[in-house]
């Protein structure tokens, strides 16, 4: 647990958890602008936190994580303003 609270975002921390978010992202076809992205950067800076700190490790976890392997709001055509 202390690890959880004791992580040091760097460049290359911040890389790994910028670019598997940026593939989730451009998965679900969302501007980095959209709130549900900085949403979903939050949850993998904590799982990042977790203990999953490469590349491979946070898409797998990202993949099992409930909200991020299911969201997809894009489909909901009459969520769009």
């Amino acid at each position: 647990m202390k690890s959880f609270f004791s992580t040091v975002f760097g460049s290359l921390e911040l890389g790994i958890i910028d670019r598997v978010l940026d593939d989730w992202r451009e998965v679900r076809s969302l501007d980095r602008r959209d709130p549900d992205v900085e949403l979903a950067g939050a949850i993998l800076m904590n799982l990042f936190r977790e203990g999953h700190r490469t590349c491979e490790a946070l898409q797998n976890a990202a993949a099992r994580h409930k909200w991020l392997s299911e969201h997809s709001f894009r489909e909901a055509t009459f969520l769009r303003p």
